[in-house]
């Protein structure tokens, strides 16, 4: 049986104004560099599904390009395109459709195909294939689908001979029985047992079980960090949840904007309804972990402002929000106030120098169709300087 540990680390709520752009430590204090990528006219900017590299002292980051069934390698700190690795993309043994990538080294790149573990491919740096995956069918099909994300704050990882899958619901979300700890978020393959299982700690909390909720925000993001803990981090909960050696660890991540709970819906909504609750809502996105400084980082989001003359996708984008530091020990250290419409903070990853921020926002009003420019911010700089 697991058992449960609170870790609440003195921490104080405040009630203030999500409009924190004059804080002290507003983001301009902690930008150490730019980097500035040229693309092809085949390379949309968006950068969905990228992995980060640092080896032999140099930093890459891999995207995959859905148009080119490629891997193309950037050199990040040449800001160049290094090389661009094919990979099999044709029935039987190809993937027709990549949903992220999860690079180990240079010569170690897993590609994996939508809607299933079954089919993923291990390729070198000449797009070879190195190994494929395949775990044994289920009765029905239903069973055989993993609806697996495989980017962004919910990356596909490989821990200890397994991969492990962040899944999201296939089901219907406005049913209340549905939300419940049956269904597993994580889904892990043992690639020497060719074995799928579900990760049992991965259900709903109890805090979302029996109720409706925005189906777009019943999502959770993980990490593994340096010291064998797996961090779970749901959209609608201050606390962060570890498991280690059988019990359950929680401890306080939320952030000093946060001016509300988030309350569920007394009934199903009308879409409308719905898509008020998911702009204006405040919530957590992402849990990085950055193995070079021994941190974490948290993304938080604030409200939005609804407009029902205004499309969600540029509504979202407005939306300022934050990133909360902590140590290794889950004490909060800062929280950094970024600006809306200018970052992307769905594509945020972490490397060598720090954490990284792409400039494709939609709203970005220096946006270039063939650049992408991220930032990179050191949040150990001391604030004063």
């Amino acid at each position: 049986m697991k058992s449960t540990i609170s870790l609440f680390l003195g921490f104080i709520i405040f009630s203030c104004s999500p409009l924190a752009s004059e804080e002290k430590t507003n983001s301009n204090l902690f930008k150490i560099s730019e980097i500035n990528l040229s693309l092809d006219d085949s390379t949309a900017l968006d950068f969905i599904r990228t992995s980060y590299l640092f080896e032999n002292d140099t930093e890459f980051l891999y995207h995959q390009n859905e148009f080119k069934k490629s891997i193309q390698v950037y050199n990040l700190d040449l800001e160049i395109l290094e090389k661009e690795i094919k990979y099999p993309s044709t029935p039987p043994l190809g993937i027709k459709t990549a949903q992220g990538i999860l690079v180990i080294n240079s010569d170690s790149v897993f590609i994996f195909p939508t809607l299933t573990v079954r089919g993923s491919l291990l390729i070198n740096n000449s797009g070879e294939v190195l190994n494929r995956y395949m775990p044994p069918r289920y009765k029905s099909i239903e069973e055989s689908l993993v609806n697996h994300i495989s980017f962004g704050s919910m990356p596909t990882i490989l821990s200890k001979g397994k991969l492990r899958f962040i899944q999201l619901p296939m089901f219907d979300l406005s049913n209340p029985a549905n939300i419940s700890d049956e269904f597993k978020f994580e889904v892990s393959y043992d690639i020497e047992a060719n074995t799928l299982e579900f990760v049992e700690e991965s259900g709903f909390p109890s805090f979302y079980q029996d109720k409706i909720w925005p189906g777009s925000d019943l999502q959770v993001s993980r990490i593994e960090d340096d010291f064998e803990r797996v961090i779970y981090s749901w959209k609608y909960l201050d606390s962060l949840s570890y498991f280690l050696d059988g019990q359950e660890f929680k401890v306080f991540g939320g952030s000093k904007y946060k001016n509300s709970e988030i309350k569920p819906f007394t009934m199903v909504p009308e879409p409308e309804k719905e898509d008020i609750a998911w702009v204006e809502n405040s919530k957590y996105y992402g849990i990085y972990f950055d193995p070079y400084r021994k941190l974490y980082y948290r993304t938080f989001q604030f409200p939005g402002v609804y407009d029902k003359n205004i499309i969600l996708k540029e509504i979202d984008a407005k939306k300022q929000f934050s990133v909360i530091v902590l140590d290794k020990d889950f004490k909060i250290i800062k929280e950094v106030v970024f600006p809306g419409g200018i970052y992307n903070v769905y594509r945020a990853f972490v490397g060598k120098k720090g954490f990284y921020l792409p400039k494709n926002n939609i709203l970005n009003p220096e946006l270039q169709e063939n650049y992408l420019s991220i930032d990179v911010f050191d949040f150990t700089q001391d604030e004063e300087n």
